[in-house]
């Protein structure tokens, strides 16, 4: 084994090592940008004394570095294989496991977990076939694959990069590559067999190789560091943001890293964390072009950004049928073209479409629709995609491929009519560039279908990350443990070094042999290997700046954490003792200058007053949206704010409900009385019941056949059927009644206010101490559960029936009648004098009771007509139900802070990645 010991080299020798012509290959790209750009600006300065110019430095990261020698080499040597790239050779392992293994469900899986094998016995300078009485059943069939894989490759005079290191070893002992004279490798912390194999090469040739170990000019090293125990991950997260805050107000010029082994997890959360401390207009839609003073080394995958899933949308608008969810996407999308001229006509078409009780439309009604809804342009591309759809072929290369999706998407007008930013043009760039990867993979695979086509393209956005160009000399880098090696730092904070975390949990291959893998250390195979790389990684994290703050969570998931055990001697200090910036986020969005000084800030609760005799929409809803919550009432019955319906398959329980409604009105109509109902046997009940449920289902089906095909109207009449038949023989044992009104519409005057109601059943009870001719129960039918609680206090839970009950003469009783599959039950309340109706009687005089519902409605109602609309849910489980979340910012008034906001202008809706 080579010696690679480090060489402790200052800043300023390496560049003149650059000038001079050595070459420096880096552990990863990162660190080959940041050199590049530390070298650019140290020539700038210099250009400026001198008026000189500069030759750019050769910095490659090590990946780079191996193609760029095996290209030289196959220049000189044209028969030399073609090296193939990560999706070519992840499609020959697709393609080969699911030849030889067709009993595997996951293909996809298994390639993905075999290429990682691949390469771990690559670096491992092993030769197959192995010892067989290592092999299991797994390891025997990887085997087998990777015997095809290599016998594959030889036939079509290919290479995958798992072996380019041996191939670039044997072409500069064979002197097929000329060596350079010098190289400097930086941020290596272990050298795999075949990587100093590859180095004793280089050494064998005559090559200055030098690990190196940089020491920035000026830079103290670092001193150790503190310990500190947050919450939880959010809390550490938020904590190392408002530490990076108060370092920079305290010191502009410092260079800070936060560092996180779990970064792809905290990713999202990190960057709106530090948006809000350090850039707190991104926060908001108008401040998207504001630089950041923070760049994260993980980007998100294309298809987690609008530009791309909007194109991924694109190739479904030329289906016959449509899927609502991802129409709907498709039509609030601003990346296709008219999404701005048409915005307002393809919200409302939207909204339109989804009532329809399908969760698939035809793409011709779609067209029809969007013409009639003042959308043109959307119906064109609608219809010049379904043109371009039907014109290809079944199967063909993937070329063609790429070229035909390019072409719908010139059709669909992506990535829309605005101008692109500058992250928005290398997002679009990052796109194509993905579409020709897609090309690409007809070496590999010369024809395909369409739908696989799209398999491919949808994950090659979700393997590709992206991160737009940014500055290198931000003051704040967000990174991953191995990407910080090789930097150094003012301050860094290391989040999430809990002992479950760090050291990294044990992930032996499941194609390797387990002994093997433990014999040769490879990655991730042992404990004793993962504790040792981790202690060196810990040393060398602890050594990047003066200031090192080590976090961990207290629990997670209901799991205690403790700190990780390679940091248990660092002294423990409190969140205290830490620099935090404390100025609270509403102060903190930073809206200064002339904006602020034009700016008023008023707090009004009150929409203006309606005039006395106003007649409103919406009933009895007014005084429950009032009493539930002051702020719902006003958004949703005066300004018309609403959620879009989701798109659900068949009638919902709303109308589900109006169906037994349609059936009650229409049997009692017929009855009329109790004793009616008495005068049938359970045959003649039954038939009477089935009659009118048919009759209702045909009225309902007639006005909207799209919600009730055939075969759900039979299912939905033997289901109101059995229903209302056990809700009759409810009614049998009741005392003596007449049905008075069905569905009585009335206007109702409270509160200076004109509501309009509909009641869903008058009877006419008989007898009673006080009115020998009888009185009236009140009934209000409900499919789930309901009790007469909800009438009571000044904000009811249920005023319907209280507000039936004051507007109408004679009442003595009230009750909902709860018409539940196994669980069938008046449930109310009646005056004790009064007629029995067989409901609790009320405790006091009924017409105390009447006179306190009265008070409490006529002022939920007064206060609606005074514009009373203050954010004040009656309980908490009222803002679980509600939509306007986004527009009361219920959220942030009770301290949640920004996260809200941020989650509904960054991220996407619930679901949304499922509908590719």
């Amino acid at each position: 084994m080579m010696n690679m010991q480090s060489t402790l080299m200052h800043e300023h020798e390496m560049m003149q090592a650059l000038r001079e012509g050595a070459l420096l290959v880096t552990v990863n790209n990162r660190l080959a940008r940041h050199w590049r750009g530390l070298f650019a600006q140290q020539a700038a300065e210099q250009s400026m004394e001198k008026a000189s110019v500069w030759s750019a430095p050769n910095i490659l990261p090590w990946g780079a570095w191996l193609r760029q020698l095996w290209d030289a080499a196959s220049w000189l040597a044209p028969d030399a294989p073609l090296l193939l790239d990560a999706r070519q050779a992840d499609v020959l392992w697709r393609k080969i496991i699911e030849r030889e293994s067709a009993a595997l469900l996951q293909a996809a899986a298994s390639a993905r977990l075999a290429q990682e094998a691949w390469q771990t016995v690559q670096d491992a300078c092993v030769t197959l076939p192995f010892d067989a009485l290592e092999c299991n059943e797994d390891v025997l069939r990887f085997q087998a694959w990777a015997q095809e894989f290599t016998a594959e490759c030889a036939r079509h005079g290919w290479l995958d990069e798992a072996r380019l290191p041996q191939q670039v070893t044997e072409a500069l002992t064979t002197g097929q590559i000329a060596p350079p004279a010098r190289v400097l490798l930086l941020g290596f912390e272990e050298w795999r067999p075949r990587q100093q194999a590859l180095l004793q090469a280089l050494r064998s040739c005559g090559t200055d190789v030098v690990l190196v170990e940089p020491q920035s000019d000026g830079v103290v090293a670092g001193r150790g560091g503190v310990r500190v125990a947050l919450a939880d991950a959010a809390g550490e997260d938020e904590a190392a943001a408002r530490w990076v805050r108060a370092r920079l107000q305290a010191d502009p010029a410092a260079r800070l890293a936060i560092i996180a082994p779990d970064l792809r997890t905290r990713r999202a959360r990190l960057a709106r964390l530090l948006d809000a401390q350090l850039a707190p207009q991104r926060l908001l839609p108008s401040g998207q072009d504001v630089p950041r003073a923070w760049n994260m080394s993980l980007g998100a995958a294309l298809r987690e950004h609008g530009m791309v899933q909007a194109a991924l949308l694109v190739f479904a608008l030329g289906d016959e049928r449509l899927d609502l969810a991802r129409l709907g996407q498709a039509l609030r999308s601003p990346f296709l073209a008219g999404g701005a001229g048409e915005r307002e006509a393809r919200a409302m078409l939207d909204a339109r479409l989804r009532t329809g009780g399908e969760l698939a439309i035809s793409n011709v009604y779609v067209r029809a629709q969007a013409e009639e809804q003042a959308c043109p342009r959307f119906a064109r591309s609608l219809e010049q995609l379904a043109e371009a759809r039907h014109a290809q072929v079944s199967r063909q290369s993937p070329v063609a491929w790429a070229e035909a999706l390019r072409e719908e998407l010139r059709l669909a007008g992506w990535p829309g009519d605005g101008a692109l930013s500058s992250e928005d043009f290398q997002l679009r760039q990052a796109w194509l560039d993905t579409l020709q990867s897609l090309g690409r993979l007809e070496l590999v695979q010369a024809r395909m279908s369409r739908s696989e086509a799209l398999a491919h393209l949808r994950a090659l956005a979700a393997e590709t990350p992206f991160q737009p160009e940014a500055v290198t000399d931000a003051p704040v880098q967000v990174l991953g443990p191995l990407e910080a090696l090789g930097l150094h730092f003012d301050g860094v904070w290391l989040l999430g070094m809990h002992h479950e975390q760090w050291p990294q949990q044990v992930r032996p291959s499941p194609f390797l042999p387990m002994r093997l893998q433990v014999r040769l250390e490879m990655p991730h195979a042992s404990p004793a290997r993962e504790l040792a790389y981790a202690r060196r990684i810990s040393a060398r994290l602890l050594d990047l700046a003066a200031e090192v703050i080590v976090s961990h969570a207290q629990q997670e998931e209901g799991r205690e954490l403790e700190p990780s055990p390679l940091f248990v001697g660092l002294a423990e200090v409190a969140l205290t003792d830490i620099p935090q910036a404390d100025i609270p986020l509403p102060s903190a969005w930073s809206l200064e200058g002339a904006v602020v000084e034009k700016m008023a800030f008023v707090q009004d609760a009150d929409a203006p007053s309606l005039i006395a005799g106003t007649q409103v929409k919406g009933g009895a809803r007014v005084l429950q949206l009032q009493s539930d919550c002051p702020f719902r009432a006003c958004a949703e019955l005066r300004l018309g704010a609403q959620a879009l319906e989701t798109p659900d398959l068949g009638p919902d329980a709303r109308l589900r409900g109006e169906a037994l409604h349609a059936v009650m009105e229409r049997v009692w109509g017929e009855l009329g009385t109790q004793a009616a109902l008495l005068a049938l046997d359970e045959a003649a009940c039954k038939a009477l019941v089935e009659r009118h449920a048919r009759a209702a289902m045909d009225e309902l089906a007639h006005k909207r056949r799209s919600l009730w095909p055939v075969r759900l109207q039979d299912l939905e009449v033997a289901r109101l059927s059995e229903l209302v038949s056990a809700w009759l023989v409810l009614e049998r044992e009741r005392p003596p009644f007449v049905v008075e009104a069905r569905e009585s519409t009335q206007l109702i005057e409270i509160g200076g206010l004109q509501l309009k109601v509909k009641i869903d059943r008058i009877d006419r009870l008989s007898g009673g101490v006080n009115d020998a001719a009888g009185c009236r129960l009140i009934l209000d039918y409900k499919t789930g559960a309901a009790k007469p609680a909800d009438w009571a206090g000044e904000r009811p839970a249920a005023p319907q029936l209280p507000l039936y009950a004051v507007s109408t003469a004679q009442t003595c009783a009230l009750a909902f009648a709860q018409v539940r599959a196994g669980d069938m039950a008046f449930s109310g309340l009646q005056d004790a004098q009064g007629a029995d109706a067989g409901l609790n009687a009320v405790e006091g005089e009924w017409d105390a009771v009447l006179a306190d519902y009265w008070h409490v409605l006529e002022t939920l109602a007064e206060n609606f007509r005074l514009g009373h609309a203050e954010v004040d849910p009656r309980q908490p489980s009222i803002c679980t139900h509600c939509d306007l979340g986004l527009l009361c910012r219920i959220h942030e008034r009770a301290g949640e802070g920004f996260a809200l906001n941020a989650d509904a202008y960054n991220c996407l809706p619930a679901g949304s990645q499922d509908v590719y």
